[in-house]
């Protein structure tokens, strides 16, 4: 499918904006334990649409809901001066021109680097070098597209937020494991940042970093949380009971049809991680009990979902 193109036939569209209609201020957040959902299975754009844009930018997470995402998964990192950004790396390298815009500070390291000179970074030109996914050379990013990729700057959670709230959609911020970080400190400035932002009811904050998850349920219990793990625990629904865990994320190999079915009985959600072909998709999106789908391809998920729910009546 071309990005030129308009990305969804218009029905699909309509009924796309009535289930992401504005939350209410009373409204209950969909991730939380045992919340109703306005579908069964959600499309969770990687990311952003990470097969069609740079990773973690405005660009990806615009992309990702033109293409039918429900839920925009970032990876959130701090800079030296404290300001959440988008950033799945410790290092600004792969993703950025940091290396040549500032040869002296190798290893790069985001953390050693103020908002004002991630800022000044380009995020765009080395997606459209080294086309991850081979969707340029398939022909299938727009030349308008890549032209406004180059230059795209590392945007600033805050302005991830912002285009959630502006979109009526969702966000899964995935905090990353630091050695350096102040969880204290990192909870409450985020807590205030979601608060201020008017998305207490659009977020969820996930973690490979659990002891991170229990101080921000200990500080505040009203933001759902969301555990990653590679391997489940030796008992997976006790375990995330403890945690106070609304929603599981597992690796292909942390879950099983039973646990599935035993998380799912007891509002627990189960999103998985990252598949990106067709096959996959369909299969993962006929399994039941599973809740979300991680992927970089919202695109190809988006028809999946849409012909399951004709078929149900879901």
């Amino acid at each position: 499918m071309s990005c030129s193109r308009s990305y969804l036939q218009p029905a699909a569209a309509i009924a796309l904006l009535l289930l992401f209609a504005p939350v209410s201020a009373a409204a209950e957040n969909p991730f939380a334990r045992g919340a109703e959902r306005p579908r069964a299975v959600w499309n969770i754009a990687h990311a952003g649409a990470s097969s069609v844009a740079p990773q973690n930018t405005v660009a990806a997470g615009r992309a990702a809901f033109d293409l039918g995402a429900d839920v925009w998964s970032v990876d959130a990192r701090t800079t030296a001066d404290g300001v959440f950004v988008l950033m799945h790396d410790e290092t600004l390298d792969r993703t950025t021109d940091a290396e040549v815009r500032f040869p002296d500070r190798s290893p790069w390291t985001l953390e050693a680097f103020t908002l004002e000179e991630v800022r000044s970074l380009d995020a765009g030109a080395w997606f459209i070098e080294q086309d991850p996914f081979g969707q340029i050379a398939a022909g299938r990013v727009a030349d308008d597209h890549l032209a406004r990729y180059s230059g795209e700057p590392i945007p600033t959670l805050r302005e991830a937020l912002h285009l959630v709230a502006a979109r009526g959609r969702l966000i899964d911020i995935e905090i990353k494991p630091t050695k350096t970080t102040d969880a204290d400190k990192t909870v409450r400035a985020l807590v205030d940042l979601i608060a201020v932002t008017g998305c207490a009811n659009r977020v969820m904050v996930s973690s490979f970093d659990h002891d991170f998850l229990r101080t921000l349920r200990a500080f505040d219990d009203t933001i759902p949380i969301g555990a990653l793990s590679v391997f489940a625990p030796p008992d997976p629904l006790a375990y995330l009971s403890a945690l106070g865990a609304d929603v599981y994320l597992p690796s292909l190999i942390g879950y099983t049809d039973r646990l599935l079915e035993e998380l799912a009985t007891a509002g627990i959600g189960v999103h998985v991680w990252t598949y990106n072909t067709v096959e996959q998709l369909e299969r993962l999106a006929r399994t039941p009990w599973i809740a979300g789908i991680i992927t970089d391809y919202p695109q190809r998920l988006a028809p999946i979902l849409e012909e399951i729910e004709r078929d149900t009546g879901g």
